[in-house]
């Protein structure tokens, strides 16, 4: 698995399909701004999955106490199903949520930690994790 993060509307998804030559007839592109990481079934042998702060603002919303431990038992299932075929590879890109001033309200704090601890996850999941800012990558693991 790879994990791309950086700033929001930084050249993620566009780093993303330089870097790996990403097709179309092989990548599956998931929005993940307006659908859920559990309605995902892979269907091609590249899965990216983009806005994955939104999934789990998304988890949070309509109160599921339990994201950070489904997120990963979702990312277990889709590693596994990565290793199943040397050629398939999953890419999760999230955006930087936790720099800056600490929300006041507590939905956004709770945004916020939730979606850091998912991340932490997900970089101890995945073989490489990168990140981007004004289109310019750099590896900070693997």
């Amino acid at each position: 698995m790879y994990f791309i993060t950086g700033g929001s509307f930084n050249g993620k998804g566009q780093w993303v399909r330089k870097h790996f030559r990403l097709k179309r007839s092989d990548t599956e592109w998931v929005r993940l701004f307006t659908e859920g990481l559990e309605e995902v079934h892979p269907s091609k042998t590249v899965l990216v999955l983009e806005g994955l702060e939104y999934a789990v603002r998304s988890a949070l919303l309509r109160g599921n106490r339990y994201v950070r431990k489904e997120f990963f038992q979702r990312m277990e299932e889709l590693k596994k199903w990565e290793e199943e075929h040397p050629e398939r590879k999953v890419i999760w890109i999230g955006s930087e949520i936790g720099k800056g001033i600490v929300p006041i309200d507590h939905i956004s704090r709770e945004w916020r930690d939730v979606t850091g601890w998912v991340y932490q996850d997900l970089a101890e999941k995945s073989h490489k994790v990168w990140l981007v800012w004004y289109g310019m990558a750099t590896s900070i693991k693997g």
